[in-house]
């Protein structure tokens, strides 16, 4: 976006796709540097609402080892269910990000004006392609209403992340021994080793994954704050014994009827060696 700002500030009409983090953030800035009553901007995005990040502190328990266990040991068909609906604790917007666009939005409104911008969230972009030399002509979707609509803009910036892609390609060669679900993805156990055929497992081999287990593990999968925990996992089931020691309790929300263990152990936090003070021998 930045390599390109000068020219969609200029641009006749801009959309920007995808209702996440960045999406605002180039919405805010496009916003702001348009003219009063000409800003003629488009925000869409497949999200359905202009959302908050969930970033309370029980909320962000759902990144937690405990969590973890408490999703990987769920029916499948629960854990699809629960995925879909968790958008909100990584694809929503900052909470000072949105009140800064609507702060923008309602500044333009001050002297009986409305700003020329469109914000519609739940809209699928089906297909772009170019109708002119300058024009673009993007298909839309909208999923609540099921209707569908054309929109002609002279820019688009695509907000919308990264694609997730399964392991299938490089784990080519294990292919026939791998166990998979209901809905041909890899199956995974609690120490992030690949499910395999018996015949693999029994030689003492076995295939870990890192950032592949969002559909067993849940949405702190990807999550960077639980990258420690997971190698210490791995290098405990590697080694066979407890190499890392490992809290039992990290959270302090009980996200089943089951009671947590009555006295957890958290591991102790690391302590400063204590330094043999300097002598003076004159």
């Amino acid at each position: 976006y930045l390599a390109h700002r000068d020219t969609l500030l200029t641009a006749g009409h801009v959309t920007v796709v995808g209702t996440g983090q960045s999406g605002a953030e180039v919405f805010l800035d496009l916003l702001r540097n348009r003219p009063t009553g000409h800003e003629r901007l488009h925000w869409i995005g497949r999200t359905e609402a202009f959302a908050p990040m969930e970033y309370s502190k029980l909320g962000l328990e759902h990144f937690t080892p405990d969590y973890t266990g408490y999703f990987h040991a769920l029916p499948e068909n629960v854990r699809d269910r629960l995925l879909t609906g968790q958008w909100q604790l990584h694809k929503g917007i900052d909470a000072d990000t949105l009140a800064a666009v609507h702060d923008e939005l309602y500044r333009r409104t001050l002297h009986g004006g409305w700003p020329d911008a469109v914000l519609t969230p739940g809209v699928t972009v089906r297909t772009a392609g170019r109708i002119s030399t300058t024009r673009i002509e993007l298909h839309l979707e909208h999923t609540q209403q099921n209707t569908r609509s054309r929109l002609t803009t002279d820019a688009v910036v695509l907000a919308t992340g990264h694609r997730e892609r399964t392991p299938d390609r490089i784990l080519a060669g294990l292919d026939p021994y791998i166990r998979r679900d209901n809905s041909e993805r890899p199956r995974i156990d609690a120490h992030f080793r690949l499910v395999l055929d018996p015949s693999i497992t029994a030689t003492g081999c076995n295939v870990h994954v890192q950032n592949a287990e969002r559909h067993t593990h849940g949405v702190g999968a990807p999550d960077l704050g639980l990258a420690a925990w997971r190698s210490a996992t791995i290098l405990n089931a590697l080694t066979g014994k407890e190499t890392y020691p490992l809290p039992t309790r990290t959270a302090f929300t009980t996200f089943g009827l089951e009671q947590p263990q009555p006295q957890p152990r958290v591991p102790t936090a690391r302590r400063a060696p204590t330094l043999t003070p300097l002598v003076d021998r004159r």
